[in-house]
């Protein structure tokens, strides 16, 4: 374990930069003042831009205290973003630790052993240890607490207080991250009265005085455990008995409204399919771990699984997965909300592979099937490394991997990839005068600004939404795939004209560098706001020579035409346009008023 805490550590600084990073950084600001101001600086009890009011600060505080111990206060110095990872791996490990230990109450030590190893080679949990500052130390709330709470129920009426430490311990990480660690507090509660029913109906009753002791450790766990989490989120602290409640009913229910690609389709995040979940999770974990739950669920009623630890994480995950279904909840890119379910899965795969071993009822079996599972493990490694450091892009190979993936589902929605490609343009950038100011354009500004902010590079970093990238001027752009429409991904319209290099994982771009070699596009565009129809048409008609496939520009054309009576013009123009964005969503308003011209054009 310790190699473990090394090599996760010791890599993290390797990982680039969370794009929700910008709004976690300025709550941990806001934090930091509420604070130190004893609450009456009150800029974090509401930050609409993000809704970081509604999240736990314990991770946010952890790290802006570190920073400030260390004299770091600049936040596009990439050193200060280091703090931040380190202390993500540290979470991860934390994480992992727990759900060995969960596993060692399963099978003993050769199912903690596996389950360390199971975690570790899931490509898409190691990566989201590096980089997840949300679902990271959430999840180690969770391995702690469920560790815990179930050590809790073994050991009643008499539990140990480094038992009902590690339940308070847990609970309080994850409530001080995300309203939904009140959960751990629920489960504890469900758990006991099934304890007190159980021993109810059994020979072995409990006295009253046993009973009454078992609910008061309950009650102060819960107390404890509520107050000490809310210590770290002032949203919650200012009205206890109901602003954790909201939180968590608006998590239910996101407010935010995203379009997120899944299987070739857009759709909003508060309509997503009820399939996305699972077969998010299915595409994404490793075979090794599919195959041990199956493995697990078959074996589920073999004597040598514990029952207790078994229930508690069975009804933990059911529980968890359904109630998301249920509701009907809006979820995000993949499934990093439900990272903390994850490692409970995979305690129960390994258990899985284990009773396999132990069970085979042959000399022969038992060894070819630690072989086969070594064997599996090696796609696991392999892709750890080749993808590296965007190891949460992974789909195992049971669905085509990311290759069959791209274009089909999201890739690298965090913006990762823009470490690497700051380095390169840094790297490769021709030649110039040193006074000289080059600027790029970017639809993932902050971590561009973090990784190019050095001024004495002389690099200005602007931001622009990917199919505007036309009206502004710039040397320079970096764009990745996020909101590139799925047609353009499949049909590899994307990267556009002018790439000069890509960030690639497994082959599959996920970030594109453009040079601006035609600059055409935004002389159409500014003579088009100085009412210049003969100069718009001359240079947006130049861009699309350059580049046919420029969807902006081509509609850009079209309405000049239409402005200026030529509605013919404007619908070949608009379908060069749609030739290349079919699904452009200000397409069909311009078809309808192309046509309308062209009716009464006709009338005429």
């Amino acid at each position: 374990m310790v190699g473990l805490f090394v090599l996760m550590v010791g890599i993290s600084p390797q990982f680039g930069i969370n794009g929700d990073e910008r709004f976690q950084v300025d709550y941990s600001k806001k934090l930091w003042s509420y604070y130190t101001s004893f609450g009456k600086e009150t800029s974090a009890l509401y930050i609409p831009e993000g809704n970081m009011h509604l999240y736990g600060g314990l991770f946010e505080i952890l790290a802006i205290s570190t920073q400030k111990a260390l004299g770091l206060n600049e936040e596009y110095d990439p050193a200060f973003h280091i703090i931040r990872r380190v202390l993500c791996a540290i979470f991860g490990f934390i994480t992992i630790y727990f759900a060995s230990l969960m596993a060692k109450n399963m099978g003993g030590w050769q199912a903690a052993f596996l389950t360390a190893v199971m975690l570790i080679l899931s490509p898409r949990f190691f990566g989201d240890c590096m980089v997840n500052p949300k679902d990271i130390p959430f999840a180690a709330g969770f391995s702690i607490g469920l560790f815990s709470i179930a050590n809790f129920i073994r050991t009643l009426p008499n539990p140990s207080i480094s038992t009902v430490a590690g339940v308070i311990a847990g609970s309080v990480i994850a409530i001080g991250t995300r309203a939904g660690g009140l959960l751990l507090i629920v489960f504890l509660i469900f758990f006991v009265i099934l304890y007190l029913g159980g021993s109810f109906l059994s020979n072995s009753q409990l006295q009253s005085h046993q009973v009454w002791k078992c609910i008061r450790y309950t009650i102060v766990i819960c107390v404890v455990s509520y107050f000490g989490g809310l210590l770290f989120w002032p949203f919650g602290l200012v009205n206890p008995l109901y602003n954790p409640i909201y939180a968590l009913n608006e998590f239910s229910n996101q407010p935010i409204a995203l379009s997120i690609l899944f299987k070739s389709q857009h759709f909003l995040n508060t309509q997503l399919p009820l399939n996305y979940l699972p077969e998010w999770i299915i595409r994404t974990i490793p075979i090794t771990v599919i195959l041990g739950i199956f493995l697990f669920i078959r074996r589920y009623h073999d004597h040598t699984i514990p029952r207790l630890e078994a229930s508690v994480l069975t009804f933990f995950i059911l529980f968890s997965i359904g109630f998301t279904l249920i509701r009907h909840s809006s979820l995000h890119d993949g499934w990093r909300h439900f990272i903390f379910v994850y490692p409970a899965m995979v305690v129960l795969a390994a258990t899985g592979w284990l009773v396999l071993f132990r069970n085979t009822g042959s000399p022969l079996l038992s060894k070819i099937w630690p072989v086969v599972l070594g064997l599996l493990f090696t796609e696991n490694i392999y892709s750890i490394i080749h993808i590296h450091p965007y190891q949460y892009t992974y789909f195992n190979p049971l669905f085509g991997g990311l290759k069959k993936a791209y274009g089909k589902f999201e890739t690298d929605y965090w913006m990762l990839s823009v470490k690497e490609a700051a380095d390169w343009i840094k790297l490769h950038e021709e030649s110039r005068p040193k006074d000289s100011t080059i600027t790029i354009a970017t639809n993932c500004f902050y971590p561009s600004r973090v990784f190019l902010g050095d001024s004495l590079l002389g690099i200005k970093t602007a931001y622009v939404r990917y199919y505007d990238r036309g009206e502004k001027l710039w040397d320079y752009g970096i764009f990745y795939s996020r909101f590139v429409n799925q047609y353009q991904l499949s049909h590899h319209i994307w990267p556009p004209k002018g790439t000069i290099h890509t960030i690639d994982a497994d082959g599959i771009p996920l970030c594109a560098i453009v040079k601006r070699e035609n600059i055409d596009d935004y002389l159409g565009y500014s003579a088009t706001a100085k009412n210049d129809p003969v100069a718009a048409i001359r240079h947006f008609s130049k861009a699309l020579e350059y580049d046919p496939f420029n969807e902006k520009a081509a509609m850009a054309l079209s309405i000049v035409f239409l402005s200026v009576g030529q509605p013919d013009l404007a619908e070949k123009a608009l379908n060069q346009s749609l030739n290349s964005f079919p699904d452009n969503p200000g397409a069909q308003e311009v078809m309808n008023k192309i046509q309308a011209s062209k009716k009464k054009l006709n009338n005429k």
